[in-house]
């Protein structure tokens, strides 16, 4: 087994194949922004994993992804897929009339088109569908690795949101949406004087995360932790990590980390 990593995924600390620059300017993209995609091992890869990060850049990724899956699979290479983060996770559902559920036509996509036998996904946003059952998808759950690094013992564990809840069988609050970057949430807990952990799955513009950090505070927490999976959008993190008191954040998606303590 090869594996093979697409740019968005060089992040991780793992032997694997990755993909090589023009020779006239070494470089894998060109000037008009189109993307140039050589596998130089590819004819010795009859078995490969592919690992791919849906952010950032989803839209320049999913060329270098396409690219790479059609070589492979041109090749006569069996393919496993691994997304550490599924770009488009998020329009996992038909929203409005004549909308697309993104991310059922992205698994199509690679199972239907470029022949990928085995999917594997770091807790997708659509892991609680039911079409998600049309497709060789296995979840890779990440909490076990928030459990190790916290002493959940620790903490109340809390939801920003219901999508937590589903996912991640924790209590949480009900939320409604009030603009692009902010929401109300509705729901009390027993956390006076408690520090409280408040986890889900993403962090995109950060409004849900810093909601839950006000309204635990009112209900007099002692402290309030957030914990994320993805960190999808780095003004979001951001504003997570300037409110809450400790910022925990996997590496499905290359992040700057922080310049100083106390976040992690």
């Amino acid at each position: 087994m090869d594996f093979v990593v697409t740019p968005t995924a060089e992040h991780f600390d793992i032997d694997a194949h990755r993909l090589g620059e023009h020779s006239q300017d070494e470089t894998r993209t060109f000037p008009d922004g189109e993307v140039y995609v050589q596998l130089e091992a590819l004819a010795s890869i009859d078995r490969a994993t592919v690992i791919h990060s849906g952010q950032p850049h989803p839209n320049r990724g999913l060329a270098y992804l396409y690219g790479v899956l059609d070589l492979l699979r041109t090749n006569g290479c069996t393919i496993t897929l691994v997304f550490t983060y599924v770009p488009y996770c998020r329009q996992d559902s038909e929203f409005y009339a004549g909308t697309l559920n993104y991310a059922r036509s992205l698994l199509r996509m690679v199972t239907d088109c470029y022949g990928v036998d085995r999917i594997y996904a770091v807790d997708p946003h659509f892991s609680h569908q039911e079409w998600i059952r049309d497709f060789p998808v296995e979840r890779l759950e990440a909490y076990p690795l928030i459990h190790e690094r916290v002493e959940m013992e620790d903490y109340v564990v809390v939801g920003p949101d219901l999508g937590a809840v589903e996912r991640f069988d924790i209590p949480g609050f009900e939320k409604t949406r009030t603009g692009a970057r902010d929401v109300e949430l509705a729901g009390e807990f027993d956390v006076g004087g408690q520090n409280v952990l408040v986890f889900d799955d993403l962090i995109a513009t950060g409004g849900t995360m810093v909601s839950a950090f006000e309204r635990l505070k009112d209900q007099d927490a002692a402290t309030v932790q957030a914990a994320a999976i993805h960190g999808v959008l780095e003004d979001g993190v951001e504003r997570v990590r300037e409110t809450d008191d400790t910022l925990y954040l996997t590496n499905t998606i290359a992040r700057k980390q922080p310049t100083s303590a106390p976040n992690h």
